[in-house]
């Protein structure tokens, strides 16, 4: 990882705080309506924003604006296929998979949507909880072993994270702006 642009060090600062004054907040101590809220809240959000996003049935894809990233990505492997010398699906028909028939099943399919939403939006408020479990163990952990201001600590580490992690993607971002393959 190189060292950020003058033009992203603000951004990473703010989020860097952002996530420290975060990582503050004793989520294990919070109200229980606060806990219940945190973990039911963003997993509704996420079924609700899931099934809506999978389309009604028999309604059109809302991919006439181009192709889709999916079909994108498989007509790509195809060329790829038959540059080695061999076609994508040539000797196994039943391999091979139509992205836009997947898709349209999926729409025409309600149960599906519905329990792919369910599904997703359980895994979320399943990870709020989790979360919840986590910071209890950590802080408890923190303190059995006598760490002054745990608490404090848990921030300045989450902002740490953030940043890194910011920082990485950004670098990421870059460099694929920069190479070749993605002019092509």
């Amino acid at each position: 990882m190189r060292a950020p642009r003058q033009d992203q060090i603000l951004p990473l600062a703010v989020g860097g705080v952002a996530a420290a004054a975060l990582g503050t907040v004793p989520l294990h101590r919070l109200p229980r309506p606060l806990r219940t809220a945190y973990v039911v809240i963003p997993g509704a959000l996420t079924a609700v924003l899931t099934y809506a996003a999978l389309g009604q049935p028999g309604q059109q894809p809302a991919r006439d604006a181009g192709p889709s990233p999916l079909t994108a990505a498989a007509e790509e492997t195809e060329k790829e296929a038959a540059t080695v010398g061999e076609t994508a699906g040539a000797d196994d028909p039943a391999g091979s998979v139509d992205v836009d028939e997947f898709a349209d099943a999926i729409q025409k399919s309600e149960g599906f949507r519905l329990l792919l939403s369910l599904g997703i939006g359980s895994l979320i408020a399943g990870a709020g909880a989790a979360a919840i479990w986590v910071d209890h163990r950590v802080e408890d952990a923190l303190r059995s072993r006598g760490v002054p201001a745990p608490r404090l600590i848990m921030g300045l580490a989450t902002g740490a994270i953030n940043v890194a992690i910011s920082a990485f993607e950004v670098d990421e971002v870059d460099e694929t702006e920069k190479s070749p393959e993605s002019c092509s």
